[in-house]
């Protein structure tokens, strides 16, 4: 069985031409899984499809990780009122709130969909596809990582991580056959941040972690991805940039 993986939005702080704030949608069987919601995402979303069993999980609460739930929130809502869908979506949090920014998203009245804590210490089953989360330790607020994977797989979602944790990032990472990782910075932005990585540094963890391939993401919108994907390959040949809409199909 296929597993195809639909990058939605590859940039952040803002949405710039045709890139989003971050989003990845995963297609399996008849399960739609979005991970993250950022600004813009929903342009390339098809709301007559992708709304049937779908499951969001948010990583964290930054804006530009969740903005565009309120946009899927609504779609909802208005689908079901024409009859156009029959279960509700299920949206997963962070159990931690930050500033009530989960409990706006639980209070939004104009929504067809049912709400859940992601627990880290807990497996979510999409038939035999399995979900779990960690959280990365790594970033200003609690983030979480996700991996989801099956006999045949195993796909590793980094979300927003930075230096503090690169072991506990390489061991949640091992072996996947593909690592979608952020990749906010380039060493010639001389950045002393700890809370974002650099191309570089992505393709370090994607080598120690023996990962099959490396999907960069969480760029900045005005630098040309060229850039990263030059500075990865320098470090892991089987680098790659993530653009918005272009998919990409694992296969056994």
């Amino acid at each position: 069985m296929n597993i195809t993986i639909i990058p939605l939005g590859t940039v952040s702080p803002f949405c710039y031409q045709n890139m989003n704030c971050p989003g990845f949608l995963i297609k399996y069987k008849d399960y739609n899984i979005l991970l993250d919601c950022g600004n813009g995402v929903t342009r390339y979303f098809d709301v007559l499809n992708d709304l049937k069993k779908l499951h969001i999980f948010i990583s964290h609460y930054h804006f530009d990780h969740y903005s565009d739930i309120y946009a899927l929130q609504y779609a909802s809502f208005v689908n079901h009122n024409l009859g156009l869908l029959k279960e509700k979506i299920n949206i997963y949090l962070p159990k931690d709130d930050l500033k009530q920014r989960k409990q706006n998203i639980k209070n939004n009245e104009d929504s067809f969909a049912n709400y859940h804590d992601i627990d880290y210490n807990k497996n979510y089953y999409f038939d035999d596809l399995k979900v779990s989360f960690e959280d990365n330790k790594s970033h200003p607020i609690n983030s979480y990582m996700t991996k989801l994977e099956n006999d045949d797989y195993k796909i590793v979602y980094t979300a927003d991580v930075g230096t503090t944790n690169l072991d506990g990032i390489v061991d949640f990472s091992k072996n996947a056959d593909l690592l979608i990782c952020e990749a906010s910075l380039l060493l010639v932005h001389n950045s002393n941040s700890k809370t974002h990585l650099t191309a570089h540094t992505a393709a370090e963890i994607a080598k120690k972690a023996k990962v099959k391939k490396l999907l960069l993401t969480h760029f900045y919108p005005l630098e040309d991805k060229r850039k990263y994907l030059k500075e990865a390959q320098e470090v892991f040949k089987e680098s790659y940039v993530a653009y918005e809409n272009k998919k990409i199909i694992l296969r056994r």
